[in-house]
Parts: C-alpha cells; sequence; structure tokens
C-alpha cells in the first residue's frame, strides 16, 4: 500500500503563530502570578512588621505603668487624646518614658493615645452613659505605612490603688 504525501508540506504559519500565542499567555500568566505573589508577600511582611510594632508599644505603656505611679507620674499624669510614644531612657537601666508626638521607624509612623473609661452600674466598660473611671484608661496603638494601619486597643488598670 502506498500512502501519497500530497497535501502534507509541514508545519503552516497559522499554528506557528497559535503555538507562540500559548506560550505567551503561558508565560504572561506566570509572570503575574509571580508578581502577585511578591506584592502578597511584601504586604505580609508589613503588617507583621507593623505588628510587631504595636505590639513593642503595648509593652513599653505596661512597663512605664508599673514603673511609676499611677497618679503622681504615671499613667494618670497623661493628657488624654493626645499621640505619645515610646522612648528608652539613657539611665544605667533603662526604663521606658512616653514622649508626646508620633515616632517614624523604617517608614512605619506609630502612635500610642490615652482615653478615660467610663462603667456602667454593673461595673461594665462603656462608650458612653457610664461614670468616669480613673484608675482605667483605654490605649490605643496605632502603627499607620502606606495608607495601610495597624490598630491595638487595651485596657489598663491602676492594679495598685
Amino acid at each position: 500500500m502506498i500512502i501519497s504525501q500530497k497535501g502534507k508540506k509541514g508545519v503552516s504559519i497559522v499554528e506557528i503563530l497559535i503555538t507562540i500565542a500559548i506560550i505567551g499567555l503561558t508565560l504572561v500568566s506566570l509572570f503575574t502570578l509571580a508578581t502577585t505573589s511578591l506584592k502578597t508577600s511584601i504586604s505580609i511582611k508589613e503588617t507583621t512588621q507593623a505588628k510587631e510594632l504595636a505590639q513593642e508599644m503595648m509593652e513599653a505603656v505596661r512597663s512605664f505603668r508599673d514603673g511609676t505611679a499611677w497618679l503622681t507620674d504615671g499613667i494618670g499624669t497623661l493628657t488624654l487624646g493626645v499621640a505619645y510614644y515610646p522612648k528608652k531612657s539613657t539611665d544605667l537601666t533603662p526604663k521606658w518614658q512616653l514622649v508626646q508626638g508620633e515616632e517614624t521607624i523604617n517608614g512605619f509612623k506609630r502612635k500610642i493615645v490615652f482615653n478615660n473609661v467610663q462603667r456602667d452600674v454593673n461595673d461594665n466598660v462603656v462608650e458612653s452613659g457610664g461614670v468616669d473611671d480613673s484608675n482605667t484608661k483605654k490605649i490605643t496603638a496605632t502603627v499607620l505605612w502606606k495608607g495601610k494601619k495597624v490598630e491595638i486597643v487595651t485596657y489598663l488598670t491602676n492594679w495598685r490603688q
């Protein structure tokens, strides 16, 4: 049996163009995936750094509270609604201090704000309509970068009262 080779002349230009298009789309998809993965990785890293900076501020505030007298030189004497940031003293044994203003660390702006706390008749914390509790403060630690924000809120008490 003889097979005729008459209509087969090799690969056509249309087949080559389709192959190039498929390879091109695959490469573009892989590049897009790699770019998205890199952006996500960077975002996760920055968010982790911001959370660590906010947590450090909270730990510094706790240390400050524990090393001072609430109403003499401690949290009870701070101006409410004003931004502070933690700074270590230059003492032989450094202690945390709270300085008015914001601090910038490697492109991250951070601050701590103190506010009064109100309690209802059942001694629960309420946003409004309660009685001021001078021995409890609401602490908000905020870290800002590139239009993003991490915020940690906690309540600290004058545990020595």
